[in-house]
């Protein structure tokens, strides 16, 4: 007989079962399957971590600097005996980033414990199911555009990057759904190289992301109609920057007034990253009252821009 059963038995039978005892141990032994199951899902419809990198920090961090080094100085062509010469310096900026916690719970009553404790059945996944995707949608939105409450950003809302005015085509429209096949790839190749550009050739976009419907227009709409090439084919097979380009609904109204918003950026840790020492986590069940509530947490720190001129945005598309 398992030591559960025994327990149970005993409890019973000498009259000193307490409203806690079995649940408190039936629910330890059951949060160990549910933990497992739901550590092992996946939730492909939250593409954000999918396209901001993750740079490691120790657990239990509260706060985590980054530095940014700049190069300055000149040279010149010198007369013979000269002792004013140009200085070369290096200048370093360290910010600071806070780490926040990320929480929510879930709970079983006392009568759902004892009813799935004395008919052996394994307690319902779904409660921590809903906590570990809720977790994830939040992440994921804060992925996006961050937290003002929290002075925290997003990929698509960083400051001092580039801006791409989208102009108007023939039609006198800024919107693709107007646009001619050669006037979307000219904003398509302004957006792409507006890093290089702003950089001076020394940084580089590598990946744009549009919102769904731009995405599926020119991912259909032919290169011409000769052509059995769509807009995207030929930018991709054409760009010299650009090397991806994915959909994602977050752009959808990410511009200025709810506009649709293009952002090309190059997703590497040294010039965009978020922070999240520590992932999901169920901490042991309290009882509290006529339940047992499990605490859920994580921690995150945001999405920052090292090198934000690789971060082109275009609104209006």
């Amino acid at each position: 007989m398992k030591t559960l059963d025994k327990y149970r038995n005993f409890l019973l039978q000498t009259g000193a079962y307490r409203a806690d005892a079995l649940e408190t141990m039936f629910i330890a032994r059951e949060l160990v399957s549910v933990e497992t199951a739901v550590y092992e899902k996946k939730y492909p419809e939250f593409k954000g971590r999918l396209l901001v990198p993750k740079k490691a920090l120790p657990e239990g961090a509260t706060f985590a600097s980054y530095t940014e080094q700049e190069e300055y100085g000149s040279a010149r062509i010198i007369s013979s005996g000269a002792d004013d010469l140009p200085r070369a310096e290096v200048s370093r900026a360290e910010t600071m980033v806070q780490i926040y916690t990320v929480a929510n719970s879930y709970g079983y009553t006392t009568m759902e414990l004892k009813k799935a404790a004395f008919a052996r059945q394994s307690l319902d996944a779904a409660k921590a199911m809903a906590a570990r995707r809720i977790m994830e949608q939040k992440i994921d939105l804060l992925l996006q555009t961050g937290d003002a409450a929290y002075s925290m950003k997003g990929l698509l809302n960083q400051t001092g990057t580039n801006t791409y005015v989208v102009p108007n085509g023939v039609s006198g429209s800024p919107l693709w759904i107007n646009k001619t096949s050669d006037e979307i790839l000219t904003d398509l190749n302004g957006i792409a190289k507006a890093a290089h550009i702003a950089t001076k050739s020394a940084d580089m976009s590598t990946k744009m992301l549009l919102p769904l419907d731009s995405y599926e227009h020119i991912s259909t709409k032919p290169r011409s109609s000769t052509s059995d090439t769509t807009v995207l084919e030929f930018f991709l097979g054409t760009s010299r920057f650009i090397k991806s380009v994915d959909p994602w609904y977050a752009c959808d109204a990410a511009g200025a007034l709810g506009a649709k918003r293009a952002v090309a950026y190059r997703p590497e840790v040294d010039a965009v990253f978020y922070k999240m020492p520590r992932e999901f986590q169920m901490l042991p069940a309290e009882a509290r009252g006529l339940r047992f509530v499990i605490d859920c947490i994580g921690e995150y720190g945001g999405v920052h821009a090292r090198k934000p001129k690789t971060i082109t945005y275009a609104d209006g598309i």
